[in-house]
């Protein structure tokens, strides 16, 4: 290049405000990915984007789609949030059908669905709350005693079903649980079985309430337990083979019908309120009516900490009852996000080749989206006004919080981001902030042998998209090949001992 061009070249750069120059991502970052998808013969995909410009800055298989794992979260929260809003709060109903005699109801107490997925979390504070105040609600009344036990009225959410496209072998796990309109405690339940003996003693405790169980266990090989309710309905019932020789064991079981754990749960939970409920084996009735009174309505959370909780805790219940809620009451039969799948691909004009979910939470190994879509995504919720604070602020710090609080990226930069993973998947997608400029980031990883080689990839690649590493000295080379050599005759050392 002729020495006039250089000079002229130096004297722009020059008179450019140092923000910007600094602002302008390293590409050669991207060789750590290139690195992972040729070592692991893996499939990669990535997208950074300049949000002030939408220019892409690295764009590499953007239009092939990639299964997402938990990055299937994002547009689910995004949709919810846009369509419910962030102050919506769930809203249960609590009344009371039949006659009031003295302190005793001969009749019912009647809970309405709402899906609510915070009903006594694992993630909330308060989890008895719901109990306390349904237990002030009759206290208002002066009913001490209800007859004919606990009705929920389940219309317009069908009975609980799982994820149809889940691998069978998550289902037997405590994040596999359906989704309903009735979800408790996450919908699964803590059990600490332990021998005695020749006995064997079961305690469960479902959102720190600790529930009477019946056992049913032989011992054998391996560990097949099922947890139900039983034939009563005024205990759990555990059930299924423990391992011989076993002295204690725990579990986070799934409830595969929440409504019904519920009513247990209440029923026990009023029990230590003073208000006696005597058990009803079938309490689940879709056409149930709220009789005498409607005592009151049990509020959620707003929308916007309950979606936090999901981004940053990876939440799959919470994931799919926002789908599930979303849905009307016949596509609510079936497992698939259909309301989320249409407001994403209406909103941004998707083919079903760059976004196919088949739930809400991204478990399924079956749902598909390209880069180039979920940036979309990232760039549609960034940029209106009502969802770019509460979406933000629903995605852990890398480095700092969260589901992403392990990965080590350099000090200046700054990342919020989803992260996802299922077997051979892993995924980050949210965004970056290099001095006052703001970027969206999507990366996929398909078809990993290591997931974990892969986490460091993209930390060592978000390290360096801005910030150049030095090159070593010659005196740390040389302090390298000294200390190689140390190490050798040590080791040699050692040998000869």
């Amino acid at each position: 290049m002729p020495t006039s061009r250089i000079l002229l070249v130096a004297l722009l750069l020059a008179l450019l405000p140092r923000t910007q120059v600094k602002a302008q991502p390293f590409p050669e970052a991207f060789d750590h990915l290139k690195k992972l998808e040729q070592k692991q013969r893996a499939r990669v995909t990535v997208l950074l984007t300049d949000l002030s410009t939408q220019t892409p800055i690295i764009s590499y298989r953007t239009e092939d789609p990639f299964c997402p794992a938990s990055l299937m979260k994002i547009p689910t929260t995004g949709a919810f949030l846009a369509l419910r809003g962030r102050d919506y709060r769930f809203q249960t109903p609590v009344g009371i059908r039949g006659v009031l005699i003295g302190d005793t109801l001969e009749g019912q107490l009647v809970i309405g669905a709402s899906g609510d997925p915070s009903l006594a979390s694992h993630y909330i504070d308060d989890r008895l709350r719901f109990i306390r105040e349904i237990a002030e609600l009759l206290h208002r009344w002066g009913i001490h005693r209800i007859t004919g036990g606990v009705v929920l009225d389940g219309r317009g959410f069908p009975t609980p079903t799982y994820g149809e496209y889940w691998p069978d072998e998550d289902l037997n796990e405590y994040y596999g649980a359906p989704a309903s309109g009735f979800n408790i405690a996450d919908n699964y339940a803590d059990v600490y079985l332990r021998s005695t003996g020749d006995s064997l003693r079961a305690e469960t405790s479902i959102a720190s309430l600790s529930l009477p169980t019946a056992v049913e266990v032989g011992t054998g090989r391996g560990m097949r337990l099922d947890l139900g309710i039983s034939a009563g309905g005024d205990s759990l019932l555990l059930s299924g083979i423990a391992r011989s020789g076993m002295h204690a064991h725990h579990r986070r079981m799934p409830l595969v019908d929440p409504p019904r754990f519920l009513t247990s749960w209440l029923r026990e939970g009023l029990k230590q309120w003073g208000i006696e409920v005597v058990s009803t084996p079938s309490p689940l009735q879709v056409n149930a009516q709220i009789g005498i009174s409607r005592l009151g309505v049990y509020s959620s959370l707003k929308a916007d900490t309950l979606i936090r909780i999901t981004n940053y805790r990876s939440s799959n219940i919470f994931a799919e009852a926002f789908a599930y809620h979303l849905n009307d009451s016949t596509q609510r039969r079936a497992s698939l996000p259909v309301s989320v799948r249409n407001y994403w691909r209406q909103r941004l004009q998707l083919s079903a080749s760059q976004f196919t979910p088949y739930d809400g939470s991204g478990l399924s190994p079956h749902g598909r989206i390209t880069a180039q879509a979920l940036s979309m995504m990232l760039r549609a919720l960034w940029e209106d006004e009502t969802l770019h604070a509460p979406f933000l602020a629903s995605l852990p710090e890398v480095g700092v919080s969260g589901t992403v609080r392990k990965i080590q990226i350099h000090p200046d930069v700054r990342a919020y981001m989803k992260s996802g993973s299922i077997r051979g998947v892993r995924g980050y997608a949210g965004y970056i902030q290099w001095g006052e400029k703001w970027y969206s980031l999507v990366f996929m990883a398909n078809n990993l042998r290591n997931s974990a080689e892969a986490k460091q990839s993209f930390g060592r690649f978000v390290s360096e998209l801005f910030v150049t590493p030095p090159p070593p000295t010659k005196h740390k080379k040389k302090a390298n090949r000294h200390a190689k050599t140390s190490s050798r005759k040590s080791k040699r050392s050692k040998r000869s001992k």
